[in-house]
């Protein structure tokens, strides 16, 4: 039976600024966040033209 150790899991890509510090992940999300809040913006409200 093999009692090694093994090594931990390699963390993923995170870019660092100063006290920021995000992940790939939270990039895409807040991104995806961003997308979404700028195509509320621009699509009209379903039967908002009745008036």
């Amino acid at each position: 039976m093999n009692t090694q150790l093994q090594p931990p899991i390699q963390p993923g890509w995170a870019w660092q600024y100063s006290w920021l510090d995000l992940s790939l992940a939270d990039i895409i999300v807040v991104l995806l966040m961003v997308f979404v809040f700028i195509i509320a913006l621009v699509l009209p409200f379903p039967g908002g033209h009745d008036r």
